[in-house]
């Protein structure tokens, strides 16, 4: 398949092989979990109809939907300790009959297998320091979501487009992602003037 016609949250057959002793192998459904920006490989996580080792590295997540009435009845499980990275040549897409279609996950599942992921990723990792990652990224996202609003402000005060209403509007929303997390901006920032519209926000 081609990278472009691959999309994040659905299901595709992947051809697994060549693989080493205890990888996942052969030719098996996998949902797909992130694009990376090689534009020529994706991360998955395989999926199988095999029960064994479920609640130790895989997890049920029953018949999905969107899949081909072939393999709609199917008990599903997701291989949660296998994720790994694949090429787009090893991607076939999914049919019913004779035509190609989309098989999104529910974003719920989707989410959970993410979840999922993450923490087995951190399996190892001692708790106390389990604890500070995941802050650590939550931090940074909130402030990530907080620049962006910024940015929409500064977009919006440079047009005269919007009127106080909406930018009081994304200040408050600014304040409330920031909330109880400790930041500090890079100079990049603090010369756009982003520090100056947390400041705003934070104090309104």
């Amino acid at each position: 398949m081609r990278f472009s016609d691959i999309k994040v949250g659905c299901i595709y057959n992947v051809i697994f092989d060549p693989v080493r002793d205890c990888e996942f192998d052969g030719k098996h459904l996998a949902l797909v979990l992130k694009k990376n920006n090689d534009n020529n490989t994706f991360i998955v996580m395989p999926l199988t109809t095999a029960p064994s080792g479920a609640g130790i590295n895989k997890i049920e997540i029953g018949p999905v939907a969107s899949l081909p009435t072939s393999l709609k009845g199917n008990r599903t499980y997701a291989v949660f300790n296998q994720i790994r990275t694949v090429n787009a040549s090893r991607f076939i897409a999914l049919k019913e009959g004779k035509s190609v279609i989309e098989c999104p996950i529910d974003k719920g599942v989707f989410s959970d297998l993410l979840l999922l992921g993450i923490k087995e990723i951190l399996h190892n990792v001692p708790q106390d320091d389990k604890i500070a990652i995941l802050k650590k990224a939550y931090e940074n996202e909130c402030v990530i979501k907080a620049k962006d609003l910024a940015y929409n402000i500064k977009g919006l005060q440079k047009s005269n487009a919007a009127s106080g209403e909406e930018i009081s509007r994304l200040k408050h929303m600014i304040k409330e992602t920031l909330q109880g997390i400790s930041y500090s901006l890079e100079q990049k920032y603090i010369d756009d003037g982003i520090q100056c519209i947390f400041d705003e926000a934070m104090h309104e």
